[in-house]
C-alpha cells in the first residue's frame, strides 16, 4: 500500500535527488529535473554537531550512537533513541561500545540475520539500556534522517514525491540490493538503484562536458576502455566502462557509454587501513602481547581513521582546481576511556605520515602484475564480525579483475579513482604506476575532483540522462542469472537455464524461449539460482554447465504455490501435481532481479512470482506470490501428499507407517507399531542411507496423523522418534519451514504418557534433531519449561504443574542445541553445567558446554554466540581437568577457543594459547590446533557432527 502510494505521488517529480548511503558517509545532491548537468547542487545536511549545536554539512557520517544514560543530546530530528551527525561521531571516538559504523558492509553479511538488531557489534551482555538495531534498519534510520531534514528545507518538495536515486555499490548481490531497497522503504521513500562506479564515471561526463569526452576517444584512438575503481569505506568496487564515438545515424548520440563489465563483491576498503593501522597502534598504547577490549578497540579504529585523513588528506586537485594544504607530519591517536569522562585513563600515540603511508602504499597498494591473482579462502584481517577480503592487496584485485574481462588487452587505456583514500596523490600514482607496468597502452588517469560528493552527484546525472538530459551509460545487468535443473542421471556437470542474460536491458522481461518446464505445485519446492560475470554470451534459455570457477551461488528460492483445480484433480488420481510454466526474468527499473514462472498452455495464464529471502530464518527463501491468478500459498502445514517421491519401495514405506499411524485399524498388533521403523529399514535400507527427500516423504506421511500418536506408549515414543528422524535438522529442504510450522504446536501438548522414560527421552531428541529449524520464540518456551529441571536446587525456579520429565540428560543436550536463545540465558545454562562438573565425571556435561560456548554457531547468526569472557571461565576449569579421563574435553576446548578473527567473539591470545599447547600434549588432531591457532573454515564434518548423527544424504552444511 505504501509503495502504491509512493509510486503514485513520485509520478511527476519535479526533482531528481541523488542519495549515496556510504559506508563512511552519507551525501545528498539534486537539480531540477528540468535543468542541465552543470546545475546540480549538494544538499547540505542538518546535523548535530555538539549536543545542542546543528549545522548543516555536505557530508552525513553514516553512523549512529547510542547516548550514556543521563546524557541529553537534542533531538531536533526525530532520532531518538540515537544521534546522528558529526556529534555521533565525535562521541563515538569518546565513549566505546555506543557507535554503529559500517551498517552498509552488515547488510552484505550472510552469516548473520541482517534483519536482527546486533548492532552495536560486540555490546556488553549487560548492557541492557543501550538500543540496539539491525543493519537493515540503521540503513533506515540514516535515510529517514535525511528525507526529515529535507522535509524541512524543502517543505513544498517532500523527498518522497521526486525521483530518487539510490547508489550502492556495483557488486552488491541481489539480496544486499533488495535490503537496500527495504531501507530506504522504511524510511518513506521509493528509491531506484545505481552502481557506485557508474555513478562517479557520469559525474565525470557532467564535469567533463562534450569537449572532455571528445578529447579523452582523442586520445585513446577513438574508443577508450575506462577501468573505474572506486575505493570507498566498506568496499572496493570496480568497472569497465567502454567509451566510443557514436553510430552517427540520425538521432543517434555522438558519444556512446557502455558499462561492460563490474567486479565481484570486495569487503575491502578503508575500513580495512584503519583497521590495520590500529593493529600497528595497538602494542604501542596497551604493550605487546596485550590487546584491548572489543569497545576500545573500536575508539582506536576510529582514531587511526582521523589520523589516516589528516595524514593522506592533501596533495590532490581540489574541485577548485587549485591543490589542497600539504598534510602534518604525524597525527595523535588517543583511546579515552570507559565512560563519558574525557580525561584520565587515555592512551596515546602518535601515527607518522611516511609509516602510514608505508600502510597504505605497501599493504593495500603493492606492485603486481597483469597476471597477478589474489589469494582466496578465510584469514584476512577480520574485525567487529565483518568477513573482510583476505588479500588486502587492491593491485592484485585489480589485476584479475582486468584479466577476467579484458581478456585481450594489455590494459585499460583510461583510469578513474574514486573515493578518499585517492585524495593522497601518492596512492593514486601508486596504483596508475601498477597499472602502466602490465605494458598496455598509455594511460589516461581522467581527473577526479572532490570523491565524496561525486556519486550523490553522478546520481543526479544519470537520473538527468534518464530524462534526455546528458550521455547514459548502457549495459544492462553485470552478471546473467540462472536457475539451476536437476543433475544429469549418468552423472556430469550439473545443467542450469540462462533466465537473464549478461547485458539485459532495466526493464526488458526475458523468457527462456523453447524451455517448457514443469513446476510442482500444491508443496514447496526450491529454485537453486546462480549468477556469472562470465565474458561469454548466453542468451535467454541457453543450457550451460555450472562452474564454480564461472558461477556464484545465490540464495535459493523456496516457493509454495496453489495446485489449482485442474493439478489438485491430477494429483488425486495418483498423479504428480504439476503446471507447465516458462521462466521469465527482467532486470527491474530499480536495479532488482525479478524472477516468475509463467504458466503456458491456460487460457487465463498464472505469473508466480519469486521473490528472495532476507531473513536469516528459515535459511532459503520466502514464499512467492501469484499474479494475475490465484494467490499463491505460503508453505502449507501439510505439504501435499501426492507430491512426494515415487517407487514402489517408498509407497510400501509409506503404507507401513499409514497402517500405524492411520484410521485405527484393529489388525496392527503392539509388536508392529514397536518395530515400524525396523520394518521401514526392510523397505529402504538402513535409515542412515535415507536421503533428505525419501526422509521428508516419510515426516509428510507421518505428521498428519500426529494425533494417532497418543494412541499408546509405543505410538508416542515411536512417533517421536520416527519425526526427529526424518525432519533433522529441521532446515534444508524447500518444505522444512513448513513442516517445523505444523510440528511446533506439539511441544506445548507434551507427552500423552509422561511415566515413560523412554518416551521422554525420544521426545527430546526429536527437537533436538530439528533445533536448526526452530525460531528463537519456540527455543526460549523450550528453555522455559526446562530450566526448573536443569538449574541449581538454590535457583528455586518454580516447576510447572503436572510435568515430571524423564531423561534429563537428552533435555540437557536440547537446550545446548538451542543457539537462537539469547546469549545471556545460554550462559546461564553454561554455568549451571559448570557446577554440576565440580562433582559429576560425565563426559556429556563438558560437551554440552562446548555446544553452549562454541564460537561459531552450527545454524544460527553469530550474534547469537556467548560473550569471550564466559568462553574464558569454561576454558579456565576445562584446561584444569584431566583430559585422558574426559573424552569430551579436547573437543569443547576447540569449540570455546576456536578463532574466528572477531574479538568480539574470539578468547584472548593467553587462552587460547594454552588450550593448544593443551591439545598438542593431549595428541589432538592437528586440523584441530589449527582451527585454535588461525582462522580456518568450519569442516562440514564438525557442523554436522554437532546434531550427533549424520545428517540425511544429499544434505549438505553450509557455513559462513
Amino acid at each position: 500500500m505504501l509503495r502504491a502510494r509512493m509510486s503514485a505521488l513520485a509520478k511527476n517529480p519535479s526533482l531528481i535527488v541523488g542519495v549515496d548511503l556510504g559506508t563512511t558517509h552519507t551525501v545528498v545532491a539534486w537539480a531540477e529535473r528540468d535543468a542541465e548537468p552543470g546545475a546540480i547542487r549538494v544538499f547540505p545536511i542538518p546535523q548535530l554537531v555538539t549536543a545542542t549545536e546543528i549545522e548543516a554539512r555536505p557530508l552525513l557520517p553514516s553512523l549512529l550512537y547510542a547516548p550514556l544514560p543521563g546524557e541529553a543530546p537534542a533531538d531536533p530530528f526525530g532520532d531518538a533513541p540515537f544521534a546522528l551527525g558529526e556529534h555521533a561521531r565525535r562521541r563515538g571516538g569518546e565513549v566505546p561500545g555506543r557507535l554503529i559504523a559500517s551498517a552498509k558492509s552488515w547488510l552484505c553479511h550472510p552469516a548473520v540475520d541482517r534483519t536482527a538488531p546486533i548492532l552495536p557489534w560486540g555490546a556488553d551482555d549487560d548492557a541492557a539500556a543501550l538500543p540496539r538495531v539491525s543493519p537493515l534498519d540503521a540503513s533506515a534510520r540514516i535515510l529517514a534522517h535525511v528525507r526529515r531534514t529535507w522535509d524541512d528545507a524543502f517543505p513544498e518538495r517532500p523527498l518522497a514525491e521526486q525521483e530518487v536515486v539510490l547508489t550502492v555499490p556495483a557488486s552488491f548481490d541481489q539480496v544486499a540490493r533488495e535490503l537496500t531497497v527495504e531501507a530506504a522503504r522504511r524510511a518513506g521513500l521509493s528509491a531506484r538503484l545505481l552502481e557506485e562506479p557508474q555513478a562517479a564515471f557520469y559525474d565525470f561526463m557532467r564535469l567533463a562536458g562534450a569537449q572532455g569526452l571528445d578529447d579523452l576517444l582523442a586520445r585513446s584512438g577513438g574508443e577508450a576502455l575506462v577501468l573505474v575503481c572506486d575505493v570507498g569505506g566498506g568496499t572496493t568496487d570496480l568497472s569497465l566502462i567502454r567509451v566510443a564515438r557514436g553510430a552517427g545515424a540520425a538521432g543517434a548520440p555522438p558519444v556512446e557509454v557502455a558499462r561492460v563489465a563490474v567486479g565481484h563483491h570486495l569487503l575491502l576498503g578503508g575500513d580495512n587501513m584503519d583497521l590495520a593501522l590500529a593493529h600497528l597502534c595497538e602494542p604501542r598504547l596497551v604493550g605487546a602481547g596485550e590487546k584491548l577490549d572489543p569497545a576500545r578497540f573500536g575508539q582506536l579504529v576510529l582514531a587511526c581513521r582521523a589520523a589516516k585523513e589528516r595524514l593522506l588528506g592533501g596533495g590532490a586537485e581540489t574541485s577548485a582546481g587549485g591543490a589542497a594544504p600539504a598534510p602534518p607530519d604525524e597525527a595523535p591517536v588517543t583511546v579515552l576511556s570507559h565512560g563519558a569522562r574525557l580525561v584520565g585513563g587515555a592512551l596515546t600515540t602518535r601515527l607518522g605520515r611516511a609509516e602510514v603511508e608505508g600502510v597504505v602504499l605497501d599493504g593495500f597498494f603493492p606492485e603486481a602484475p597483469a597476471d597477478a591473482r589474489p589469494q582466496r579462502g578465510r584469514g584476512g584481517l577480520v574485525a567487529f564480525g565483518l568477513p573482510y577480503e583476505r588479500d588486502v592487496a587492491i593491485t592484485r584485485h585489480v589485476a584479475w579483475f582486468f584479466a577476467r574481462h579484458a581478456p585481450g588487452s594489455r590494459g585499460p587505456t583510461a583510469l578513474l579513482l574514486n573515493g578518499g583514500v585517492f585524495r593522497a596523490r601518492r596512492v593514486a600514482e601508486r596504483l596508475a604506476r601498477a597499472i602502466e607496468r602490465w605494458g598496455g597502452p598509455p594511460l589516461d588517469v581522467l581527473p577526479y575532483a572532490d570523491p565524496d560528493l561525486a556519486v550523490a552527484r553522478g546520481a543526479v546525472a544519470y537520473g538527468l540522462a534518464l530524462a534526455g538530459r546528458g550521455v547514459r551509460i548502457e549495459g544492462g545487468a553485470a552478471r546473467g542469472y540462472y536457475v539451476g535443473l536437476e543433475p544429469p542421471a549418468g552423472g556430469g556437470p550439473r545443467p542450469a537455464v540462462c533466465v537473464v542474460p549478461r547485458g539485459a536491458k532495466e526493464g526488458s522481461v526475458h523468457a527462456a524461449a523453447g524451455r517448457t518446464f514443469a513446476l510442482v505445485v500444491g508443496r514447496p519446492v526450491r529454485f537453486d539460482l546462480f549468477a556469472s560475470d562470465d565474458a561469454r554470451a548466453d542468451r535467454a534459455g541457453d543450457i550451460v554447465p555450472l562452474d564454480e570457477d564461472r558461477f556464484e551461488a545465490l540464495p535459493p528460492v523456496a516457493v509454495a504455490f496453489d495446485a489449482g483445480d485442474a493439478a489438485r484433480a491430477r494429483a488425486e488420481d495418483g498423479k504428480r501435481a504439476e503446471v507447465r510454466v516458462q521462466i521469465e526474468g527482467e532486470l527491474t527499473a530499480i536495479g532488482t532481479l525479478d524472477l516468475a514462472c509463467v504458466e503456458v498452455g491456460a487460457p487465463a495464464p498464472r505469473r508466480f512470482r519469486l521473490a528472495f529471502q532476507l531473513r536469516e530464518e528459515g535459511r532459503g527463501a520466502r514464499a512467492g506470490e501469484a499474479e494475475g491468478g490465484a494467490p499463491a500459498e505460503r508453505a502449507p502445514g501439510r505439504p501435499h501428499a501426492a507430491a512426494t517421491p515415487g517407487g514402489k519401495r517408498l509407497d510400501e514405506a509409506r503404507e507401513t507407517i499409514e497402517r500405524v499411524f492411520g484410521k485405527g485399524r484393529p489388525d496392527v498388533a503392539p509388536r508392529e507399531v514397536k518395530n515400524l521403523v525396523r520394518e521401514l529399514e526392510r523397505v529402504l535400507g538402513e535409515r542412515a542411507a535415507w536421503t533428505t527427500e525419501t526422509a521428508r516423504a516419510l515426516f509428510d506421511t507421518l505428521a498428519p496423523s500426529a494425533r494417532s500418536r497418543r494412541r499408546s506408549a509405543d505410538h508416542e515414543r515411536v512417533f517421536w522418534s520416527l519425526a526427529g528422524y526424518c525432519l533433522r535438522p529441521g532446515f534444508g529442504d524447500a518444505g522444512d519451514p513448513a513442516r517445523v510450522a505444523a510440528l511446533a504446536p506439539l511441544f506445548a501438548e507434551k507427552l500423552a504418557f509422561p511415566q515413560e522414560a523412554r518416551s521422554w527421552q525420544q521426545f527430546w531428541i526429536a527437537w533436538r534433531r530439528v533445533a536448526g529449524g526452530l525460531d528463537e520464540a519456540l527455543q526460549v518456551a523450550i528453555r522455559d519449561l526446562a530450566d526448573p529441571f536443569l538449574a541449581p536446587a538454590e535457583q528455586r525456579l518454580k516447576k510447572p504443574k503436572g510435568v515430571k520429565p524423564e531423561a534429563l540428560d537428552d533435555l540437557l543436550e536440547l537446550c545446548a542445541s538451542l543457539e537462537r536463545v539469547p546469549a545471556g540465558r545460554r550462559s546461564e545454562l553454561g554455568a549451571w553445567v559448570l557446577e554440576r562438573t565440580w562433582t559429576d565425571r560425565d563426559a556429556r556435561l563438558w560437551a554440552a558446554i562446548g555446544r553452549i560456548g562454541a564460537r561459531v554457531p552450527a545454524y544460527a547468526s553469530v550474534h547469537h554466540v556467548v560473550s569471550p569472557a564466559a568462553a574464558e571461565r569454561w576454558l579456565d576449569h576445562l584446561l584444569r581437568e584431566k583430559w585422558e579421563e574426559l573424552p569430551s574435553a579436547a573437543p569443547a576446548a576447540v569449540q570455546l577457543a576456536r578463532r574466528t578473527g572477531d574479538r568480539a567473539r574470539d578468547v584472548s591470545d593467553r587462552t587460547r594459547g594454552e588450550v593448544e599447547r593443551r591439545l598438542v600434549k593431549a595428541g589432538a588432531p592437528e586440523a584441530w590446533v589449527r582451527a585454535v591457532r588461525e582462522v580456518v573454515a568450519v569442516e562440514e564434518a564438525e557442523r554436522a557432527a554437532f546434531f550427533g548423527e549424520g545428517l540425511p544424504v544429499g544434505l549438505r552444511l553450509v557455513g559462513e
